[in-house]
């Protein structure tokens, strides 16, 4: 049985500096809010887009049961 290695959380890069061919250091400014709000929407999009579907289909199930409901109440009396 093979050892199993513990998942390490992705560390936060405060600053992101790069060399540039001249040798100079470019520091790029720090993410701004809304920077951060959009990559933690895109990051959980797919698991969003899934629970609106499903809730979507179940929103449109409700309203067919409603329209189904009578109907079946019909069929029964006959």
């Amino acid at each position: 049985m093979l050892p199993a290695r513990r998942v390490q959380r992705p560390r936060v890069i405060g600053t992101f500096e790069v060399l540039t061919p001249a040798g100079d250091v470019f520091q790029f400014p720090r993410p701004t809010l809304l920077q951060h709000l959009l990559r933690l929407l895109f990051s959980h999009a797919d698991t969003t887009i899934v629970s609106c579907v499903v809730l979507g289909l179940i929103w449109s199930a409700g309203f067919v049961g409603e329209a189904i409901g009578p109907l079946q109440a019909e069929n029964c009396r006959n």
